[in-house]
């Protein structure tokens, strides 16, 4: 049952490549509620898509629970569902939130501080609207994202308290449980989280219910969880990936790569970070079935410290760990690559995993990916997820994927944006195929690495080479891989927290259009080999669920 959507011929492609992506993400919900409820207004099939649209519009109220539209529009198509099977103190909480939010008539003086270097005044501003209670919900949905962007946790839950009284205190708990989730304290969010359904339950329960059980390292309560809610919502994606690695051990999965390894990384002005990401490297374990992995960095012509750093770490660790290659030109990202690749040291090696120079590695990096090639042995590259280092409620990667569209305004193929469209509570968290991995921690064999063709040096300096790499494997039939148990750190601010600079965006933008034209006519096809992985994929782990009982077959 729980897979069996799938299956079925009527069931519109674009709303099934948008669930096989994820079940998370506001607007990605709300885009698949949007299409659920297209059907809906079919007399014969109404009865199935109004069930279907009210689950997507609950999903989407978890995710952003503050978020006014979204109530309003679970608000009328609650009473179109069976009677008793929502909560009345659901329904009661979703119809408060929906009048009660309310939209500011002009929000220019509020546009001109977020412009401005008003961080003081900005705060100032949202917390004096906040008390004032003229549209308190939308300001308080506002001042909560700036808090957790900066990590004041605790300003954000005397604003919370503030204004969610009275017929919406269930919502303060479900606010509450997910501050605690975003500030590391699992077990809290669990007792917010009951707190919650015991005065208004969440509809099939609560996606983040099982993902702080998880965190809080309660297996049997994260299984329970995210069984309840996969029975009642089939076409949850997030919580069918997530019970299946928790059901299967993947989730924990750890390996000994079976070959020999070189690390290959590249660098430019960088010494900083360069010695923290190579205390980090040389602090995990690099142990393969044919002895230590060696690392290999090129110096692309840096003219600080960078040489000094690299002098330094191979005095530390020998020249048998770590060989440096100083050039005297910067080459750029993709020729980097390349460079290290030809290099006959490097390609004695069975595997090559690349790494950026500003990233901190846990010490089982290598373990969680050498499981993840065990469990998905024909992969083209396995790559990470990606989280900010200042702000790990941040993801800056995870397993990219193509999506229907594309939306109005956007330029070219739509890449999934699940990751920026919140923040990460855990539900990326997974391991399966994908089309693209982000490039600052993966891993290859070297084989197919050679065999796509190299990195293409017209996305030079940097930016895309590496998708355009993964796609060429996908293409090849080799798709990439997404290890989601494995969180690498960058410590490259993510745009929320530090604006791109012009000459980035531009350059960002121009090696897009390259992309873009690049594979121009593929897409189609692309978008029906994802479709079939993914789904193939996702009936393989409903199997094994039903296997073990959780669901039927």
């Amino acid at each position: 049952m729980t897979a069996s959507w799938l299956d079925d011929p009527e069931f519109p492609l674009p709303l099934m490549d948008l669930l096989l992506a994820g079940t998370v993400g506001r607007d990605h919900l709300l885009r698949a509620a949007a299409l659920a409820g297209d059907k809906a207004a079919i007399p014969s099939v109404s009865a199935l898509w109004q069930r279907r649209q009210a689950r997507l519009l609950v999903a989407a109220l978890e995710e952003d629970p503050l978020y006014g539209p979204t109530a309003k529009a679970l608000a009328v198509v609650l009473p179109t569902l069976p009677t008793g099977s929502i909560a009345p103190a659901f329904a009661a909480l979703v119809t408060a939130l929906a009048s009660r939010f309310t939209v500011p008539d002009n929000t220019a003086y509020y546009q001109r501080l977020l412009l401005g270097d008003t961080a003081d005044r900005l705060d100032s501003y949202l917390e004096n609207e906040i008390r004032n209670d003229r549209h308190a919900l939308f300001w308080l949905h506002i001042a909560l994202r700036r808090a957790v962007l900066q990590r004041d946790f605790d300003q954000a839950a005397i604003l919370a308290d503030r204004v969610l009284t009275g017929d919406l205190v269930p919502l303060g708990h479900k606010i509450a449980g997910d501050l605690a989730l975003l500030d590391a304290r699992p077990a809290q969010a669990m007792g917010h989280y009951a707190a919650l359904q015991a005065k208004a339950p969440w509809p099939g329960g609560l996606f983040r219910q099982g993902l702080a059980a998880l965190a809080a390292g309660d297996a049997p309560a994260a299984r329970d969880h995210l069984a309840a809610l996969v029975l009642a919502t089939p076409e949850h994606v997030s919580a069918m990936l997530a019970l299946a690695d928790l059901v299967s051990g993947r989730g924990q999965a750890r390996s000994l790569l079976p070959g020999s390894l070189s690390v290959a990384l590249y660098t430019y002005n960088k010494a900083d970070d360069l010695d923290r990401t190579l205390e980090s490297l040389f602090a995990s374990d690099l142990t393969t079935s044919a002895g230590p992995g060696r690392v290999y960095l090129l110096d692309n012509a840096s003219t600080d410290a960078t040489p000094e750093v690299v002098a330094t770490w191979t005095g530390r660790v020998g020249q048998d760990r770590l060989t440096g290659i100083r050039l005297p030109v910067n080459i750029g990202a993709p020729a980097a690559r390349n460079w290290l690749a030809a290099d006959a040291r490097v390609s004695r090696a069975e595997y090559v995993a690349y790494l950026d120079d500003d990233v901190d590695l846990p010490g089982d990096w290598l373990g969680r990916l050498a499981a993840a090639a065990e469990a998905y042995p024909g992969a083209g590259v396995w790559g990470c997820h990606v989280a900010d280092a200042r702000n790990p409620a941040i993801a800056q990667g995870i397993d990219g994927l193509l999506l229907p569209g594309p939306p109005r305004g956007h330029d070219g193929p739509f890449l999934s944006d699940l990751h920026a469209q919140g923040f990460d509570y855990g539900g990326f968290a997974h391991l399966r195929p994908c089309l693209t991995v982000m490039g600052c921690c993966h891993l290859f064999r070297r084989g197919r690495l050679l065999g796509a063709g190299g990195f293409d040096i017209r996305y030079s300096p940097s930016q895309y080479d590496d998708v355009d790499h993964d796609l060429r494997l996908f293409l090849a039939g080799t798709p990439p891989v997404y290890q989601g148990h494995l969180t690498v750190a960058h410590r490259r601010p993510a745009p929320a927290l530090a604006p791109v600079r012009p000459e980035q965006l531009a350059g960002g933008q121009a090696n897009w259009h390259k992309l873009v034209a690049r594979h121009d006519g593929h897409y189609d096809a692309m978008a029906k080999l994802q479709r079939d992985a993914l789904a193939h994929d996702l009936r393989c782990k409903a199997l094994e669920l039903a296997e073990v009982g959780i669901v039927g077959k």
